[in-house]
Order: C-alpha cells, then structure tokens, then sequence
C-alpha cells in the first residue's frame, strides 16, 4: 500500500470529519444569521420611524416580506424594487438588504452577494455598511477563501457595536476548515466582553462546551 494511497485515505477521514462537524453548526449559523436580520430590521424601523419617514414605504416593505413568506419570490423581488427606486436610503437599504437574501435562497448566490458588497461600499449609514460585511461573510463561508473573509470582519472585531458578532462569525469561519483550537479561542474571547449580549455568551458556552466534547 503506497504512502500516497494512504495519504489519501487520511485526507478524505480529515474532511469527512470537518463535514460532519459543519453539519452540526448548521443550527448555530442559522441563529446568528437570524439574529442579524433582525437587528437589521428592528434598526432600520427605529431609524425611520422616528425620522417620521413615510408610512407607505413601511406598508411595501411588510408587503414585500409578506409576499416572501408566502414564497412568491418574484413578486417580492419586483416590489423591494419599487422601495428601493422611491424609497429614502433607509427603507432602501433594507430593501436591498433584503432582495440580497431573497436572491441567494433562489441560488442566485454572485448576484445577491454584489448587492452585500455594493451596500458595504456605498450605504448611508455605517452601521449599514457593517451590517453588509457580515451578511456578505455569512453567506460566502463556503464558497471564498477563508483568509479573505478573516480579513473583511477584522475591523469590525474592534467595533462596540458588532465586536462580539464578529467574533462569532470568525469562529464559525474557523470551525468550517477544522480549526478547532482557533474557533475555541474566539468562542473564549466572546466570554471575556463585558458588552456581549446574553444570547451570544450563551451560545459561545454551548460551543466551548461541544467542542471539549469532539
């Protein structure tokens, strides 16, 4: 048996293992990934309400979301549109926002990712622009080299606002090419923020406490 054929074998058991334990964070990532909509949401709302922007823009935008729901993608896409070309660069950028994600669940992946990197480039507001890095990194784990995406959250691990967020994703970056030792560190560097929220401390526990168990 040749070193090469062994070598092999040893390879495909190292990435059935790192598959596996992808699989089991699935959960985890859909969670934050949640987490982040929502926050998207609920700040966009906040800012616009209170900025008294037009309260049609907030009826198409729940009508858009409704009509996503009840899985008539096109016709959401067609009606984020209409918000995105009337709308004031709030409602806009969460219409975009959400075209993006609406257009990577059809598999159109490039094309909902432009949308992500157009926003990080180019929105108002820079919590919007942050929000545009995560969900860019979140939805390209696995199809961009991990060192770029590394590199496109490390500022934001120095924000007030999205530090234990950015954290969490490095670790999910890490775990998603088997560097365990890292991704603990990460979990471990969540723990030790006075600003992480409860949620996020307890899930970084949780997967602290999973990973001994590996």
């Amino acid at each position: 048996m040749s070193e090469e054929f062994i070598k092999e074998v040893d390879e495909d058991i190292k990435e059935e293992k790192r598959v596996k334990l992808w699989k089991k964070l699935i959960p985890y990532v859909i969670s934050f990934s949640l987490t982040i909509i929502l926050l998207t949401s609920g700040f966009v709302f906040w800012e616009n309400y209170t900025k008294n922007s037009n309260q049609t823009l907030g009826d198409d935008f729940t009508a858009a979301v409704d009509l996503a729901k009840e899985n008539d993608t096109d016709a959401a896409l067609l009606a984020l549109d209409r918000i995105v070309d009337k709308g004031s660069d709030g409602y806009a950028t969460i219409a975009k926002m959400k075209k993006a994600s609406l257009l990577i669940d059809k598999g159109l992946l490039d094309e909902g990712l432009s949308i992500y990197l157009d926003l990080e480039r180019n929105a108002v507001d820079q919590s919007f622009r942050d929000i545009a890095t995560i969900l860019y990194v979140l939805n390209s784990m696995d199809s961009n080299d991990p060192e770029t995406l590394l590199k496109k959250i490390e500022p934001l691990e120095n924000s007030q606002v999205w530090q234990s967020s950015a954290l969490e994703l490095k670790a999910f970056i890490f775990l998603k090419n088997n560097n365990k030792k890292l991704a603990k560190e990460a979990f471990k560097s969540i723990l030790s923020l006075k600003t992480s929220p409860s949620s996020l401390s307890t899930r970084a526990r949780n997967m602290i406490e999973h990973l001994k168990e590996e």
